[in-house]
């Protein structure tokens, strides 16, 4: 499922730390309409490439980012380095 909300948390030594909620949920509506407005190009960019065979590798290019996008729910990335940390969590 697309993750609707990130949280963002950065802690620093000596510094008050980050805590952020974003709702990504605006993301998804802005890469939506701009991937449709390149829909056009990238089905010439295929009809162009497809003497060479990489025509459908093209085409596949949106199914794959979707299904890219789509399984980022649950992903969790924590760095932590000496005293500092960042915390990245998509639900």
């Amino acid at each position: 499922m697309l993750p609707m909300l990130m949280h963002l948390r950065i802690r620093r030594p000596g510094r008050r730390g980050f805590n952020l909620w974003f709702p990504v949920v605006l993301v998804w509506i802005l890469a939506a309409a701009l991937m449709v407005l390149l829909l056009p190009l990238v089905v010439l960019a295929a009809l162009w490439e497809r003497r060479m065979g990489r025509g459908w590798s093209i085409l596949l290019i949106y199914p794959m980012l979707g299904s890219v996008l789509w399984h980022l729910g649950g992903l969790r990335i924590d760095i932590g380095r000496d005293e500092e940390e960042l915390f990245m969590k998509f639900v």
